[in-house]
């Protein structure tokens, strides 16, 4: 409750913006806005206007400091400061990839929603930063790449890549898909076709937009879309651009671009020249490469199926013919005719092989030992020029004094097999003495143990 003392005692807090009683406590005034503009003059003369800033999207103001000036960071919340520190990587950034204030700010908002989130935490501000700005780009539909942010800070761009995505999949968004056409142009101006870029381009353009029909788009990066489409151009307009030139700019590996290059070979706008290219669209469409690739796997399983289906069926029908013809009168009747004591006989007679064409066939003469010879020496040159050296290695060492002693051959270390035992209990005992598990164990104890069914196989027994 207020008195008449409370007006004479009264004392406004700057900082609060009140006007407090000093003996009751009452605040009489709250949040004192003075219209009026005041100046006060610093130690060295200078007019400093009295009151306080309070910038936009900050909860305090900044209080003038003894020294005049006005306390800024140190007064400022953290969240305030990662705001400002996100503001200003954020325009680092756009400023190196010449983006617009526009994008800066949407960015900015995007990086507020993160913070808002808690996805700061953990994560350098950096990676934040570039992963709003790329959303801002996705969004516009802009020329920009994730490789290029990359490229800007010097990081992975696997590492950036698992950012932005985990910071959609936290804000929800829906973004749209990328369209190759957008980095047609900006490519091609690094490639210097000169005079003849917008035909390039155009015709770029054509081959993304057949590609895009013939399902070679969906599903692949765009960096490899326009790789191909710019290397097609540029040969169709007799620009010998090579496959290192376009990795170089567009910045993809060389078996990417050869899968791009072979998928659009097996379509049918491949078959077309330049001129009915230009001036044909064919409503033909093909199957997606995937599902192409998945066909031709099948046929070949199929394939492989069938052949050896028929290679069994092809033996067990030469095993049934075999087994016929052995099983049929005239075999029966050549054995018959066939005199087993005269064929052990000439078993030792050797003699016999020597007119024997088929042998004959077989040995060789002088000139091919000489020529086999000479193919095996120098087949196995390196072994024998090898087995020289250690020769001759052995017959120094032997002049020097040199005597190596062979390796000690290992000792077979089989023991003999464990007797077999009537209870588990003499197992156990006869295992225990065989093999000495550790010197700590004592083993006359371990005896005691099976004493009591020793006892009691005894008196089964009886």
């Amino acid at each position: 409750m207020s008195t008449n003392n409370c007006i004479h005692n009264l004392v406004e807090d700057e900082a609060m913006g009140h006007r407090v009683c000093t003996k009751c406590g009452q605040i009489m005034e709250e949040n004192i806005i003075v219209s009026e503009v005041s100046f006060s003059e610093k130690s060295n003369g200078a007019a400093v206007a009295d009151g306080f800033f309070i910038s936009s999207g900050k909860a305090r103001a900044s209080i003038p400091n003894r020294f005049g000036g006005r306390n800024s960071m140190n007064t400022l919340e953290s969240r305030e400061q990662v705001i400002a520190n996100g503001r200003r990587r954020i325009q680092q950034i756009a400023n190196a990839l010449n983006m617009t204030e526009r994008h800066m700010e949407a960015a900015q908002r995007y990086y507020n929603l993160a913070i808002l989130n808690d996805f700061n935490k953990g994560r350098k501000t950096v990676n934040v930063a570039s992963a709003c700005l790329y959303i801002v780009c996705r969004m516009e539909k802009t020329s920009h790449l994730l490789i290029d942010f990359s490229d800007v800070l010097q990081t992975n761009v696997y590492l950036l890549g698992a950012t932005f995505l985990k910071l959609v999949q936290k804000l929800h968004l829906e973004l749209p898909l990328v369209d190759p056409a957008l980095y047609i142009a900006r490519f091609a101006s690094k490639l210097d076709f000169g005079d003849k870029s917008q035909v390039v381009i155009r015709d770029a353009l054509r081959l993304v937009s057949r590609m895009n029909r013939d399902w070679i788009q969906t599903g692949r990066r765009p960096a490899g879309i326009c790789a191909a489409c710019l290397l097609i151009a540029a040969r169709m307009h007799d620009f010998h651009r090579t496959q290192k030139e376009i990795i170089s700019v567009v910045k993809i590996c060389n078996s990417t671009l050869r899968k791009r290059l072979d998928e659009f070979r097996n379509t049918p706008s491949s078959e077309l020249t330049i001129e009915d290219f230009q001036n044909i669209w064919l409503e033909e469409t093909c199957d997606p490469p995937s599902f192409n690739n998945a066909r031709k796997k099948g046929k070949r399983k199929r394939s492989l199926e069938s052949s050896e289906y028929e290679k069994d069926f092809e033996t067990e029908e030469l095993k049934k013919e075999i087994n016929d013809i052995l099983k049929g009168d005239e075999i029966k009747e050549l054995t018959g005719k066939i005199d087993m004591d005269e064929l052990l006989a000439d078993d030792n007679n050797l003699e016999v092989l020597d007119n024997d064409e088929e042998i004959k066939d077989v040995i060789l003469n002088e000139e091919e030992v000489e020529f086999k010879t000479r193919v095996w020496t120098n087949e196995n040159k390196d072994w024998i020029e090898a087995q020289e050296a250690k020769r001759r290695q052995a017959i120094m060492d032997l002049e020097n004094g040199i005597v190596r002693k062979p390796r000690a051959k290992k000792r077979n270390t089989n023991k003999d097999p464990i007797p077999t035992a009537q209870t588990p209990a003499e197992a156990a005992k006869k295992l225990l003495n065989q093999t000495k598990i550790s010197k700590k164990i004592n083993y006359a104890a371990i005896d005691h143990l099976f004493e009591d069914s020793l006892k009691l196989k005894a008196e089964v027994e009886k």
